[in-house]
């Protein structure tokens, strides 16, 4: 299935350059995890088993023939999780300002675009055994409504992250 992108959406590939990176890039400090846990492991998995919820994560660009269209969305089932959830450590204890040093040095990396566009970084090494997860979503597929509607899918308002149904079965 194709999508093609609206003005607005294309607008903001269009205006993208190395010094004005057009995702958007929250950033989330959480406390440490269970003894014997590691955070990335735990939120690869996490990810995993929520992809089948996130449409925009299963999707990439393709540009129109010799450009006389904004791009279009397609779908992609071949999503190479070690690209799009990577770790990250600072040297411990890693201070808050070593954090906002990294994370800024992270966003200047655009996104690939022969990919979905989003990544994670699972940045652990903080003081006091916390980590860490910076996201860039790019903004031509995920304006604010969409944001929030990922980041219901992915984290909970408890302690225990909700149970997630399968996903369906493959089409043949």
């Amino acid at each position: 299935m194709m999508e093609r992108l609206s003005g607005l959406d294309a607008s903001f590939l269009y205006g993208e350059t190395p010094e004005t990176p057009t995702h958007t890039a929250p950033l989330w400090i959480f406390d440490s995890v269970p003894e014997g846990k590691s955070p990335f492991q735990s939120f690869r998995e996490h990810i995993k088993a929520r992809l089948h919820l996130l449409p925009f994560f299963h999707r990439k660009l393709v540009l129109s023939p010799i450009q006389l269209d904004h791009p279009v969305w397609i779908d992609d089932d071949d999503i190479d999780l070690d690209y799009h959830v990577r770790q990250v450590a600072l040297p411990k204890p890693g201070t808050d300002q070593q954090l906002r040093t990294l994370v800024s040095r992270l966003h200047m990396i655009l996104l690939d675009r022969a990919r979905p566009l989003w990544q994670f970084y699972v940045i652990e090494g903080l003081q006091g055994g916390r980590f860490a997860i910076y996201a860039k979503l790019h903004h031509a597929a995920v304006d604010g409504g969409a944001g929030m509607v990922i980041m219901e899918s992915i984290f909970s308002a408890s302690p225990e992250p909700a149970e997630v149904p399968p996903p369906p079965p493959k089409k043949k």
